[in-house]
This record gives C-alpha cells, sequence and structure tokens, in this order.
C-alpha cells in the first residue's frame, strides 16, 4: 500500500490536471473542485493499484488520465470532455474517406449543381420582364425561347441534383450502418462486467441514439454536411447582392439568422440536459413493451394475472416520458415564437427597403429581380443557420456515440492460450480474491483462498446466492476481481488476451440461450467450418442425435422463428442438453457446467451423471449444482456460503467433517429417501 502511495505522490498530479485543462478535456476547476479531484484520484489509484497487476506495466501518469476518464463528473459543471463539433466533422470526414471515399465526388459534383440552380430562379424574372421591356417584333419569340431553355436546363439540374442527393444518402446509409456494426462489436468484446452496470447503458442509449435514425444523428450530420457546401455557396453569392443594394437589408438578414441559430442552440442545450432521463424513461418502456412480447413471459402473465399490473407500471412510464416529453417540447414552442417575432420585422424592413428603391427609379426589372432574390436568400438564410444548428446538435450526439466506441471498456493482455497450457490440462488458483458487484454495499467473496488442480473435477455447492455463479465468472475472467489475483498455469488472467482466455473453458451455464441459428451453428459456434461428425457425436453424448435425425432438415434446422417462420424449439431439457452438446463441440481443456440438469428429468439427469466422466476425460472440470448427489462423482467438493468458502475436500473427508455439507446432505438424503417411500 505505501508503495502505492510513494509512486503516486512521486508524480506532478497538478500538472497532469492543468495538461488536461489546457487540452479542453476538463472545464476549469474552482479550488474546492480540484481538492475533490485529488481526493478521487488517491482513492482510485489505491484501488487499482491493488486490484491488479497495473502499477507494473502503466505508468502513475497514465493511471491518472484513466482515472479521470472514468469518473464523468467531479464537481458542479465539470465535464470529462469538452464538445467540439469541428473535431467530430474532421472525424467523420475521415471514417468517410475510408469506407466511402466516392462520396467525395459525388459532393463535389452536387456541389456544383446545386450552387448554380437558385441563381437561375433569381435572374428569369429580371431577364424575362427585361425582354418584355425592350419590345421589339420578336419579344415574344424570344421570351419565349428564353422560357423553354430556362426549363430545360433547370430540369435537367433538377433531376441531377436529386438523383445526387438520393445516391449519396443511401451510401451515407451503408456508412451508418457500419458504424453501428463498429458498436456491435464493441458490445460483444467488451468486459462482461459493463453488462452488470446500469451507469453504462446510460452510456450506451446516448451513443446508440446518433446510429439508430436515418434522419439525425450520424446518417442525418453526414447528410447535411452533403448538402452544406451547396446552400453556402449560394447563399454567399445572394448576400452580396443584397449586400450590394443595402448594408442594412443585410443586416435585417443575418439578424434574423443569427436569432434561429441561437434559440435552436437553447432548445437543444435544453433538450440534451434533459436526454439522459428521456433516454432512462424510454428504456423502461421499452423492458414492458418486451416482456409482453416474449414468449417466456406469456405464461405467468396469464397465471397470475399479471396483466394489469404491467399495463399500470406500462402506463406510468408512458405519463412520466410525457411529461418530460412536454416540457421540452414548451420550450421549442416559446423560441420559436421568439423567432417568428425576428421573421415579420426582418420581412417588414426588407420589403420598406425595396419600396424605397422603387419609388426612388430601380427598374421594374430589377425589382422583380430583387424580390425573388431576397424571397429565395431568406429561405436560404432560415435553412442554413438551422442547418448549422442542426450540425451542432447531431454533432453532440454523435461526440456520445464516439465516447462509447473509444472507451477503454477492455483492459487486454498480451499473452495468449499458448503461453497458459501445460499438457492441456489448467491448474486455477484464488489468490487472496475478494469481489464486489458496481455499486454494491458488500463483498460477494472476500480474501478467498483455493485452488483447482489440473485434471481435477471439483463440486461447487452451497446455499443460494453464496456466489456459486459469480465464481464462474471470475476464473473464466468475465469479471475482474475487485482485489487478488486468478492465475492459470501460474499465469495471472488479467495477462491472457480476453478472447485467448476464452478458448481455454467450455460452459455449460444455467441459463440456456439458443440462438436463431442452424441446430449446426448452435453447436459448432465460432467454428467457420463445423465438423459434422463431432456435432454428431457431442449429440449422441447427451442423447439428442436420435430428435435432430428425425429432423426433415436434420443439422441444417433453424433454431426458433424469429428468423425463420419454419424454425423450430426444443423444450426446456433438450435447450440444456443442446448446450452440453455445444460445450463438447469445443474440447477446452477446462469443463464448467453450471447447474447443467436443472431442466433434466430424472433419468435424463442420472444418464449425465453416468456419463460424467466421460465427457470430462483428460480436462480440468467444475460442476456447480445444488443437488448434492452429483458431488459423488467428483474429486473434491468446495461448498460457499454467505462468508465465502466454508469447507474443502472429497466426499468422504466432508461427511467425516459433519459439517455443513454433512447436514446438506443428510438432508436432501432423507428427502429423496421419504419421496421413494
Amino acid at each position: 500500500m505505501w508503495e502505492i502511495y510513494r509512486r503516486f505522490s512521486n508524480i506532478n498530479t497538478i500538472k497532469v490536471i492543468d495538461e488536461l485543462l489546457e487540452r479542453g478535456t476538463l472545464k476549469p476547476l474552482t479550488q474546492t473542485q480540484r481538492k475533490g479531484v485529488m481526493i478521487i484520484l488517491y482513492s482510485d489509484f489505491y484501488l487499482l493499484g491493488t486490484r491488479s497487476n497495473l502499477l507494473a506495466k502503466t505508468s502513475c501518469k497514465e493511471i491518472v488520465k484513466k482515472i479521470l476518464y472514468h469518473h464523468k463528473v467531479f464537481g458542479k459543471g465539470m465535464k470529462m470532455k469538452k464538445y467540439n463539433v469541428l473535431r467530430v466533422i474532421k472525424r467523420m470526414m475521415t471514417h468517410l474517406w475510408k469506407q466511402e471515399p466516392s462520396q467525395f465526388g459525388r459532393i463535389a459534383m452536387y456541389t456544383l449543381l446545386a450552387t448554380v440552380y437558385p441563381f437561375m430562379a433569381v435572374f428569369l424574372p429580371k431577364i424575362s420582364i427585361g425582354i418584355l421591356e425592350q419590345g421589339g417584333a420578336d419579344a415574344g419569340q424570344r421570351l419565349v425561347i428564353t422560357m423553354g431553355v430556362y426549363f430545360v436546363v433547370a430540369g435537367v439540374l433538377a433531376i441531377l441534383t436529386k438523383y445526387l442527393l438520393t445516391y449519396i444518402s443511401t451510401r451515407n446509409m451503408r456508412v451508418r450502418l457500419l458504424y453501428l456494426a463498429d458498436m456491435t462489436k464493441k458490445l460483444m468484446t467488451m468486459d462482461y462486467s459493463h453488462f452488470e452496470d446500469a451507469k453504462f447503458f446510460d452510456e450506451y442509449e446516448k451513443g446508440i441514439n446518433a446510429g439508430n435514425n436515418n434522419n439525425n444523428g450520424i446518417e442525418g450530420l453526414y447528410n447535411k454536411l452533403a448538402e452544406l457546401p451547396a446552400n453556402f455557396l449560394a447563399l454567399l453569392g445572394m448576400v452580396l447582392m443584397a449586400g450590394a443594394l443595402s448594408p442594412l437589408l443585410l443586416i435585417s438578414l443575418v439578424l434574423h439568422v443569427l436569432v434561429i441559430m441561437w434559440t435552436s442552440k437553447l432548445t437543444h442545450d435544453y433538450e440534451y440536459a434533459k436526454k439522459q432521463e428521456l433516454s432512462k424513461a424510454a428504456r423502461r418502456i421499452s423492458y414492458y413493451q418486451k416482456t409482453t412480447q416474449d414468449f417466456s413471459y406469456g405464461k405467468d402473465i396469464r397465471i397470475f394475472n399479471l396483466r394489469d399490473r404491467i399495463m399500470d407500471n406500462y402506463q406510468k412510464e408512458i405519463n412520466a416520458y410525457l411529461v418530460l416529453f412536454g416540457k421540452i417540447r414548451n420550450r421549442e414552442y416559446v423560441l420559436g415564437f421568439l423567432s417568428l417575432l425576428t421573421l415579420f420585422v426582418s420581412n417588414a424592413l426588407t420589403y420598406g427597403i425595396l419600396i424605397w428603391e422603387v419609388l426612388h427609379g430601380m427598374p421594374v426589372s430589377s425589382f422583380t429581380m430583387y424580390v425573388t432574390m431576397i424571397t429565395t436568400l431568406m429561405t436560404a438564410m432560415i435553412t442554413f443557420g438551422k442547418d448549422l444548428a442542426f450540425v451542432w446538435n447531431e454533432g453532440e450526439y454523435v461526440d456520445d456515440f464516439y465516447r462509447f466506441l473509444d472507451a477503454p471498456l477492455v483492459e487486454e493482455g498480451k499473452k495468449t492460450k499458448e503461453d497458459v497450457l501445460k499438457e492441456d490440462t489448467l491448474e486455477i488458483v484464488f489468490d487472496h480474491v475478494s469481489f464486489r458487484y458496481p455499486h454494491a454495499e458488500k463483498n460477494v467473496f472476500t480474501d478467498l483462498n483455493f485452488t483447482i488442480h489440473a485434471g481435477e473435477r471439483l463440486a461447487i455447492v452451497g446455499v443460494n446466492g453464496a456466489g456459486k455463479s459469480t465464481l464462474v465468472k471470475l476464473m473464466t475472467g468475465l469479471f475482474t476481481p475487485t482485489e487478488g489475483h486468478i492465475y492459470i498455469n501460474g499465469v495471472d488472467i488479467k495477462e491472457i488476451q480476453k478472447e485467448e482466455l476464452y478458448e481455454l473453458y467450455s460452459a455449460v451455464f444455467q441459463e440456456v440461450n439458443v440462438l436463431a441459428f442452424t441446430i449446426r451453428e448452435n453447436i459448432g459456434c465460432q467454428a467457420r467450418n463445423v465438423d459434422d461428425a463431432r456435432v454428431q457425436t457431442a449429440l449422441e453424448k447427451v442423447g439428442l442425435w436420435s430428435k435432430v435425425e428425425a429432423l426433415e432438415a436434420g443439422l441444417d434446422q433453424m433454431m426458433l422463428k424469429v428468423i425463420d417462420e419454419n424454425g423450430t424449439d426444443f423444450s426446456g431439457g433438450e435447450r440444456q442438453k443442446l448446450s452440453i452438446a455445444r460445450g463438447l463441440y469445443k474440447d477446452a481443456p477446462m469443463v464448467i457446467m453450471d447447474e447443467p440438469t436443472a431442466a433434466l428429468d430424472a433419468l435424463a439427469e442420472a444418464e449425465i451423471y453416468e456419463n460424467f466422466s466421460s465427457l470430462v476425460e483428460g480436462k480440468t472440470a467444475v460442476y456447480i449444482s445444488h443437488r448434492l448427489a452429483s458431488t459423488r462423482f467428483c474429486d473434491k467438493i468446495a461448498l460457499f456460503d454467505a462468508e465465502g468458502l466454508e469447507e474443502y475436500g472429497s466426499h468422504e473427508e466432508l461427511m467425516k467433517k459433519k459439517g455443513k455439507y454433512y447436514d446438506m446432505f443428510v438432508v436432501q438424503g432423507k428427502y429423496y429417501q421419504e419421496e421413494a417411500v
């Protein structure tokens, strides 16, 4: 501990904080906030130092930065990272160049055509009226030709710009879907422990909002950025024309646009501040929607008459959402009224100036041109102002998306399974391991020490809530110990690459999950080329091959009806057998079975017991069950209670001890004997 404090005190923490302030990573801090940050740093630094070998691999300076990254708020008004719209746009353009470089050529072509198009409409009245003012015998003919040329050129331009914009939008949708693929990959590769933290899902909800919408977020921003250059160039040309006529006219128009941008930003800031609350409310509503659609809940809803309770809670969440949504819309209404007021003033001033110019000699053709130009310019300025506000607003949601993608959610080691394996067996050592769930008040385990020897068959038993399943998640690397270390063949699991670590285990969890894949794919899982012979062997060992063989499509039969209406489903016991077959197919050096017979009938369970030795032959095996009969075929038994590891030894040793294991075994045996009588 003192070494941790010594190393921490040797770095200039204040300098690190000042460096982050200069970069805009942190907002300015008061002296009180600085003290608060230092307290957080000392606390977290100590925890990081005691729970892992991070100090041995990472500089103290980098650890400080990581701690500051993870703490979103240190004091009032503090943010982890300052939003910068230009940084977001730069990153989006870089990503677009990598994924869809031809988009830039399409945007350039669209910009050229879309810039020319509005000026044709502006100059047409002046040219047409000018022809009539000049008069002459061929005035009508010249007017018809002019109008004909205009409509042909305008029509071609309109078709081309519409086609280009549609095609650009289609390709932008592809880029958005690739972004979502990145997020999906992030979800599947990050530390499993984050799924136990509600705050993580709040951050996820903020990010995913930018990827799930065609008109907003990532795709909406790409589309708007494609349109902005043309809008800007057309606007610039008309602004110069308006300024040449009257600087006052230009000022009135710019003032109106600034008001629009200001009100849009105020609306966005308020909406963004309420976004997290809105996301939480939406997630609760979604929960009730999914519950009513989930087949597994259908029986309970009907048998226990949960309909009224669900609907009451559902309605309550809807009402809460509507109240919050109404507050946002009320703010938009008030600010929108202010925008309309400035529009009225701007229009009055604009047309007042034009009337003044006509009264002082402006030709009718020029007057008509300026009226058309001003109308077009005003629309263009309003649109451009809203577009800029849109870019600023949606850019913040895209920034949330990037924050999620960039978050260091996985602590990766460097060692592979080849660095761990010794004679294809595993020895697992728990060394002073403590674990606590995020935001929990007490540990699940405290100072846990025991060893699973290579080739050993260990039964883990105990009372409900003793942490048996949590233990499995710790040894497989799904959870990281709060304190202490877990070693596999002498290697700390934190030093092993996650995917390499997972390759060491075949696990059958008590929650059986069948995917909407074929039976072959459900068993072969990660394998690209599934070995049908091995699949058949695995199914035969669990007594499921005859069922699969009788199906019309055999191993090609799709499971579930979510994707394929002809998909099949298995009973709870058959699903569990399928899960065991999946574990057998993987053929990893360690087998973990967490209540693998919970859904099986007595005969099927007995068959698994009888075949257990052959199923785990040559492997290290962990068997978790509340049925103590399963312990008889294991080498060692570890009994856990609320205080942790209570008893450890063989069945004979623990029975002689006459402790908790003895009591539980006798009680269960007596119960089964009474049932038999």
